[in-house]
């Protein structure tokens, strides 16, 4: 078993210590959860891409504030049938549908007169703060117009100020920026610690998995990956996580790779992506001079030859594709430098076997 403790690798899963988001913590606390407990009403949109730590970060706040209630947006139509939900949640069920913002409201306070200044969270609120600017204005100035003791945290995925009309109110905003490839290695590696068996998997392996997840910047998608490629190698009954099992995970989150693609290659050009396939079975990425020796090795198994520009002509085109990516990495001196070819999106082995059968049918 590689998996013993499932808890970590979910994305619901809060940590006991969040990473890289102390200054964050600290700006919600200071904009919204103090003032609200001195009896000061405030609002924020906190936006960002996905996986940025934006919902996570509000829910670590949770555990120690008890005043927080959170919302997905995803789940209501309009505000007024979040509202209305709301009032129910703290103890007030609402039998029937079209309460008016001012019959909300009241009975809003009168619940809050009980259990003290609240803070309502909406997450997912992108589609709401479009369409329903009507609630939104009631909402975010309820303090001036219902006299509520309300504070609302929004949670975007875009940044809603372009589209956002003045007469909401101040709000204030924090944006969370994408993770770097430093920070989601270092956030996968305590998932990995709380989550897998010792031994199961190594630091290369955390390193793969960041390198992957560093342009789209997203915890999320790193620790997804580390779970399904986790799973991938217990359903092979190995003892360990390889790169193929990333590989695979990765296929399972973003299929890229498909027969259609392959279809748009011809046989010079699937020799080549044979040839980098079989050389990356146990490495991450491999040079050019690998690949060149390794096509005329295929190519003669095969019947076909390749010269030099015929090579790199298909390596651009591979990579134009995106069936293969690149980077140069020095070769152990400052003024020389090797071209390397690494394939992310699918797992190599099932790949060859892809090219292969194609090959065969050319």
């Amino acid at each position: 078993m590689i998996v013993v403790n499932p808890a970590p690798l979910d994305t619901s899963y809060v940590p006991e210590k969040l990473f890289f988001r102390d200054d964050k913590i600290a700006a919600i606390q200071s904009s919204i959860l103090n003032p609200s407990s001195s009896g000061i009403s405030n609002n924020i949109i906190i936006h960002g891409a996905s996986g940025t730590g934006k919902t996570s970060t509000v829910k670590f706040l949770m555990r120690d504030n008890k005043s927080i209630i959170y919302e997905n947006a995803l789940s209501f139509k309009n505000i007024k049938a979040l509202l209305e939900h709301l009032l129910s949640r703290l103890g007030r069920p609402v039998s029937y549908r079209g309460l008016s913002f001012p019959d909300i409201f009241s009975i809003l306070n009168s619940i809050i007169s009980f259990r003290g200044n609240t803070v309502l969270v909406i997450d997912e609120g992108t589609s709401l703060l479009k369409s329903d600017t009507d609630g939104l204005y009631n909402l975010l100035r309820a303090p001036e117009i219902y006299g509520t003791s309300l504070s609302t945290i929004l949670i975007s995925m875009e940044n809603p100020f372009s589209y956002m009309e003045r007469k909401y109110g101040t709000i204030v905003e924090l944006k969370f920026n994408k993770y770097s490839g430093t920070e989601i290695y270092k956030i996968i590696s305590e998932r990995a610690a709380l989550s897998l068996e010792n031994g199961t998997y190594n630091d290369s392996i955390l390193k793969y998995i960041s390198d992957i997840s560093a342009p789209v910047g997203s915890a999320r998608f790193a620790i997804e990956l580390l779970q399904k490629a986790a799973y991938m190698a217990e359903y092979r009954l190995s003892g360990s996580i390889e790169n193929d099992d990333v590989r695979s995970a990765v296929s399972l989150i973003n299929p890229y790779i498909t027969e259609s693609k392959l279809s748009l290659l011809d046989k010079k050009e699937l020799l080549v992506l044979l040839s980098i396939c079989s050389l990356l079975g146990d490495k991450l990425s491999v040079d050019m001079h690998a690949v060149e020796n390794q096509v005329k090795l295929t190519g003669e198994s095969y019947g076909m030859t390749l010269n030099r520009p015929e090579i790199y002509r298909v390596i651009r085109k591979l990579e134009s594709l995106d069936i293969i990516s690149s980077s140069l990495q020095s070769r152990g001196n400052r003024s020389s430098v090797s071209k390397h070819i690494s394939i992310n999106d699918v797992p190599v082995s099932i790949l060859s076997i892809k090219i292969r059968d194609i090959i065969a049918r050319i």
